[in-house]
């Protein structure tokens, strides 16, 4: 941003977003695979485990076909769409098909390989893949911005290394699986998948698609800062949940219900304390975050505490949703919750139109508040007495608890913050890791107490 500005910077998170509309045609197919490997795997069928590889395989190579067409159509007509005057309309195709490289090499060599590593519980292979080519762009992007190239250039070297993972998702598979050449599966709940997805992209992307419409650029550009910081906050939380979906697949496919109810129940006390400890921390400290990490970028206001609160709530209720979410898939039933979907998406749609005239940022902001708290109700409820068959009204006077919590430890550390001067990046991390201490500490021990009951 200090390089680029904010506005350049918003341009590009703005095609980005623009690109992922082509993820409405994906149908929700990964998820209807892969609740339908579960079995497979569980029973080492390989032949029923290729043939469902095969149909995903075949019906993503449409998508990207389908996704080449559609990017360049997007370059061509981006110069309109967002009312980009400073810019020629052959730069911004250039742009248009440097930043939508890495999906199309997605479409055609990763999605399949990438659900059936995820189904055979194999999580850690994706979490390795995504460290080293995070860290690899991460060099790349510090290195070609300090050698003055344009963003352009930076963006094509950033999707470049990207690339690499699904190549390297589809070079373990073929290593570590004995896939046969079989006739494609009919997967039965594609058109329940489809509807969820829709309506799940729509509720993930509403935020920057309805900034970029109705709203300045420069909107686009703080947003998305915020969100960089909060979204890998939730990627880090995720990354505790290992196999999580998988382990549940397998034993709902075993018909193992007291050893499933005890598992889920060790992941979600996993799940709770992460989410507690690490949203209560980004609470305290992204404000200061952006403050320095946006110094000497003055063209947009970047000091957004209620928008920031707001946003931290939503993710943190999505993290505390992950356990009861992941067993409809593990039970193979999406058209059963379809109806949690559609109104998540609906909700944050209407919300977001209401408020965003009012206040661009809180409008989304609390569009995704309210979609969000849906959502999790939902799954909670629907997961508490069609799966698990426990009590879903002390869940969901959990999952409210836990979040009151989470502000008001932000509240308070926010509070305590406000007494010291934050000069620097050096000083944020010494505070950073005070304050991660001051809560780990305590929550590690209650976990283990908690694992130890589950236990016995």
């Amino acid at each position: 941003m200090g390089t680029f500005g904010s506005e350049r910077y918003g341009l590009t998170v703005s095609i980005t977003q623009l690109l992922s509309f082509i993820a409405l045609f994906e149908g929700g197919i990964g998820g209807v695979a892969r609740a339908r490997m579960y079995d497979p795997l569980a029973h080492n069928d390989k032949k029923e485990l290729s043939a469902v590889f095969r149909a995903e395989q075949s019906f993503f190579r449409h998508i990207g076909a389908v996704f080449i067409v559609y990017s360049v159509a997007l370059g061509i007509g981006f110069k309109e769409i967002a009312h980009a005057g400073g810019y020629t309309r052959s730069y911004l195709f250039m742009l248009v098909m440097a930043i939508s490289l890495y999906s199309a090499s997605k479409y055609f060599f990763g999605l399949p390989n990438l659900t059936l590593i995820l189904a055979d519980q194999k999580k850690y292979v994706y979490s390795r893949i995504m460290i080293a080519t995070t860290l690899l762009n991460t060099l790349a992007v510090i290195v070609l911005v300090n050698c003055d190239l344009d963003i352009l250039w930076v963006k094509l070297g950033s999707s470049l290394v990207f690339v690499l993972r699904p190549v390297m998702y589809a070079l373990y598979t073929k290593k570590h699986y004995d896939l046969q050449k079989t006739e494609k599966a009919a997967l039965e709940q594609k058109w329940t998948g489809i509807g969820q997805h829709i309506a799940f992209y729509l509720h993930m992307n509403a935020d920057i698609i309805l900034l970029t419409l109705f709203a300045d650029m420069k909107w686009v550009a703080v947003y998305s800062v915020y969100s960089m910081v909060i979204v890998n906050i939730r990627s880090l939380t995720e990354s505790f949940t290992g196999s999580m979906e998988a382990s549940f697949g397998e034993l709902i496919a075993k018909k193992q219900q007291a050893k499933l109810l005890s598992t889920y129940k060790k992941y979600s006390g996993l799940i709770t304390a992460v989410t507690i400890v690490l949203f209560s921390c980004t609470g305290i400290l992204i404000l200061d975050f952006v403050r320095i990490y946006t110094k000497g970028v003055t063209d947009a206001d970047y000091w957004q505490p209620a928008f920031a609160m707001i946003m931290i709530a939503a993710e943190a209720l999505n993290c505390l949703a992950l356990p009861p979410a992941s067993l409809p898939i593990a039970a193979n039933q999406l058209k059963q919750t379809r109806w949690g979907a559609y109104g998540e998406a609906l909700i944050n749609i209407a919300v977001s139109l209401a408020l965003i005239k009012w206040d661009p940022l809180a409008g989304v902001a609390l569009g995704t508040l309210a979609a969000t708290a849906f959502r999790s109700v939902y799954y909670v409820l629907y997961a508490s007495r069609e799966v698990l068959h426990i009590s879903a009204g002390v869940q969901v006077i959990k999952l409210f608890s836990f979040i009151t919590a989470i502000l008001l430890m932000s509240a308070g550390g926010l509070r305590l913050l406000s007494l010291v001067q934050m000069g620097d990046l050096f000083r944020w991390c010494i505070y950073a890791a005070a304050f991660f201490a001051a809560l780990a500490a305590p929550a590690f021990f209650i976990l283990k107490a908690y694992l130890r009951k589950i236990n016995g």
